[in-house]
């Protein structure tokens, strides 16, 4: 059985550490907001094209509230570790920015009831394409 090392500071993208910080500002206001079902959400943004990364993180932070057992565990923006919520959150990103369908299938399943898979995945991808065209040069 081949293990993986544990990332460690050096090893960490700015691009991933950017990403965790707006999540980490983002999970402490949403918990603020009003609920919403993850569905109305969903609906809400499909057909809104031009929206920043910001408001589906705050729509997938609100849908990983509702679809989880418990509350996801996020850290203040200063806190150097990690947790294991916010771990998968990036792992999930980082494979559907990398086109790996069966992993993040994978961590879609291994966590989240059959009726949020898709639009937690959905939420998801929305974000990781909206990031890669925030960090694509402007022309």
């Amino acid at each position: 059985m081949q293990t993986l090392p544990c990332p460690s500071e050096h090893s960490r993208s700015p691009q991933t550490d950017a990403t965790l910080t707006m999540l980490r500002v983002l999970m402490r206001t949403c918990r603020a907001k009003a609920h919403m079902p993850v569905f109305e959400a969903c609906a809400l943004l499909y057909n809104r094209d031009g929206q920043s990364p910001q408001v589906y993180a705050d729509a997938l932070l609100r849908a990983l509230a509702q679809a989880l057992p418990k509350a996801p565990v996020v850290h203040t923006v200063a806190a150097r570790e990690r947790s294991f919520d916010e771990n998968w959150l990036l792992a999930l990103l980082d494979a559907i920015a990398r086109d790996d369908q069966a992993s993040a299938t994978f961590l879609l399943r291994a966590r989240l009831p059959l009726h949020y898979r898709r639009s937690v995945g959905w939420l998801a991808a929305q974000l990781v394409a909206r990031l890669g065209a925030d960090a694509s040069p402007k022309t």
